[in-house]
């Protein structure tokens, strides 16, 4: 229910920081949706090299993934930084070389399929720096 603002302005009466969009466990949310995203695209596009397979509806599905789930990432990533006022500390310069490492492995996948279980412990070996980045927190 909205509340009576008469003729009041709405933003002199509804604190927009409570707003549920602009939380920090939303943008929390949006990022580990992007997370899932990205890593069951790129398991999708490595079962499809392993399988030494040509389907281009999977290749098409895989690519259109991991760029929605990416582009999550990013804008999720950068308003928690900036909601939770945290600057740019190292552990956020590490996932951001993770980032574009992600980014890059769709190209990577669908031009050396046959490296696909090279590009499986790739893909596990960035998703443990940036989980590691994040809870050790180390400095330069």
């Amino acid at each position: 229910m909205l509340p009576n603002i008469g003729t009041h302005r709405l933003s002199e009466v509804w604190n927009y920081s409570t707003v549920l969009f602009m939380s920090p466990q939303f943008y929390y949310v949006l990022h580990l949706a992007g997370i899932l995203l990205v890593f069951l695209a790129y398991g999708l596009l490595i079962g499809r090299a392993l399988l030494r397979s040509d389907n281009s509806g999977v290749r098409r599905l895989g690519a259109i993934a991991s760029g929605i789930g990416l582009l999550l990432i990013l804008v999720s990533g950068f308003a928690l930084l900036a909601k939770l006022d945290f600057g740019w500390p190292a552990w956020a310069l590490i996932k951001m070389a993770v980032w574009l490492g992600l980014g890059g492995m769709v190209a990577a996948i669908n031009r050396r399929p046959q490296l696909g279980q090279l590009w499986f412990w790739v893909l596990i070996i960035l998703g443990l720096i940036a989980v590691l980045s994040v809870y050790l927190k180390p400095t330069f």
